[in-house]
């Protein structure tokens, strides 16, 4: 439905995720005494966490059919990305290292099996479920190598112990992960293995899992100013930059809150959506956090950088503290790069976009005549509407696609994009609507015309 949010499709889509893992535990024997094994051992898994990550993404960077992942249009790789998901495999890995495995734990895997298709959040997404069976298969090895160097020699009946825990553990993982896979779509060219270092990988794999936990050799804490007195009403807030860094700063409830504005799962401007009660909704996928103190709804353990505020006569003032290590230069792109992938891409007008770079529920902002334009794709259909909602202005290339209605990231309006009509308040007056015209292998988005 059109109001849906992420927490409510989380909930609603991962109803029986608790009964299915222990079904699956039990149909694989994984017992009480398997996870109490792995929690024996969590600290010893913890240690080799950024080698096993490194591992992982070293193998995916060497093959084209994965490497694609992570690479920007002109073929280079990006880092940011890259070590995004590096930290969201460290922190799943070091979750399931915890041998806590309850309700909201199971729920938290169905989830992130979901979000690997396009039935997930974020509908381009889709990482071919043999990818998935791999990447259980490796970290299955690497835990039993780092069980085997860690206690083979001290206390073999442990390393016996975690070792079965851990596999049947995984087994029962990948059950819970692969279930939300129905169709695979066609096969991928696979392409020739290209060579990666290994060293700087895991360089790379160690500063992001220790920058994750806030490990540091030193702090550097500087004061900013945020606004003037009375400057940030009761309810509203603002965004700042501070040294490339952009934070939201709440006046909400008669408190002040601030938080890093990026998005926890793609790094979407989560400090521009709608604050509800003391929810804030990103408004790229919908992901849901608390205000107070930024903590992830899905995930309780993962939360957003809180930064202190202080309240004086002269003004507002953001106190924040930035890690200092010591410069890591690692070129991925020497051993990485791959020649561009859209070489011989036609130069497209303002106006114009690539319907095959467009997919299944995607929405994109073009530009016709100097105003922003709002593109989707529902069911390989295009659609074209002005991107302001006629709310409160909202981007609405920024909102959710349900069905044939797109819905405002800031306070859930919805329009048909087929006629721009509202569907569901606040918003009361419709959307202007655009013509799509396709053409020579390209898309031209037009003013329409009286007949």
């Amino acid at each position: 439905m059109a109001g849906r949010t992420t927490q409510e499709r989380f909930k609603r889509g991962a109803a029986d995720a608790g009964s299915f893992f222990n079904y699956i535990a039990e149909f694989v024997g994984f017992s009480d005494q398997d996870a109490a094994a792995i929690r024996e051992t969590r600290f010893i898994i913890e240690k080799h966490i950024p080698s096993i990550v490194a591992g992982f993404y070293s193998k995916l960077l060497r093959f084209p059919a994965t490497r694609r992942l992570f690479q920007r249009p002109d073929g280079s790789i990006d880092r940011e990305y890259l070590e995004l998901r590096m930290q969201h495999q460290a922190n799943f890995w070091r979750r399931a290292a915890s041998g806590e495995y309850d309700e909201d734990f199971a729920r938290f895997v169905d989830y992130v099996g979901r979000s690997h298709t396009s039935g997930g959040a974020d509908p381009k997404i889709y990482i071919p479920e043999r990818y998935v069976i791999g990447m259980i298969g490796f970290v299955q090895r690497r835990i039993a190598e780092a069980l085997a160097a860690e206690l083979h020699e001290l206390d073999p009946e442990l390393e016996g112990r975690a070792a079965r825990g851990w596999n049947a553990f995984l087994m029962v993982l990948l059950e819970m992960l692969a279930r939300s896979y129905d169709q695979e779509p066609p096969e991928e060219q696979l392409g020739t293995e290209r060579p990666v270092d290994d060293h700087a990988m895991l360089l790379l794999a160690v500063e992001t899992y220790e920058r994750s936990l806030g490990m540091a050799r030193a702090f550097e804490t500087q004061e900013v100013f945020v606004a003037a007195p009375g400057e940030i009403a009761e309810g509203e807030r603002k965004i700042i930059e501070v040294d490339g860094l952009s934070i939201g700063v709440f006046h909400h409830r008669g408190e002040w809150y601030a938080l890093h504005n990026s998005c926890l799962h793609r790094g979407g401007p989560v400090c521009q959506g709608a604050l509800e009660v003391d929810t804030l909704t990103c408004p790229w996928h919908g992901y849901q956090y608390d205000v107070r103190d930024g903590t992830l709804l899905l995930d309780p353990a993962a939360k957003l950088t809180r930064y202190p505020v202080e309240v004086r006569e002269d003004g507002i003032f953001l106190h924040v503290r930035s890690l200092v290590r010591e410069a890591l230069e690692i070129d991925l792109d020497d051993f990485a790069l791959d020649p561009p992938l859209q070489e011989h891409a036609p130069e497209l007008a303002e106006n114009e976009f690539d319907p095959q770079a467009l997919s299944l529920g995607q929405v994109i902002q073009v530009t016709v005549s100097g105003e922003p334009v709002a593109v989707y794709n529902v069911g390989g259909s295009f659609y074209a509407t002005h991107d302001r909602c006629t709310h409160a202005g909202g981007p609405l290339s920024q909102g959710r696609l349900d069905g044939y209605d797109i819905i405002c990231p800031w306070h859930d309006s919805c329009f048909d994009v087929r006629s721009g009509e509202a569907t569901c308040g606040p918003a009361k007056q419709p959307v202007r609507t655009y013509r799509v015209a396709l053409e020579n292998g390209r898309a031209r988005v037009e003013i329409k015309t009286e007949a």
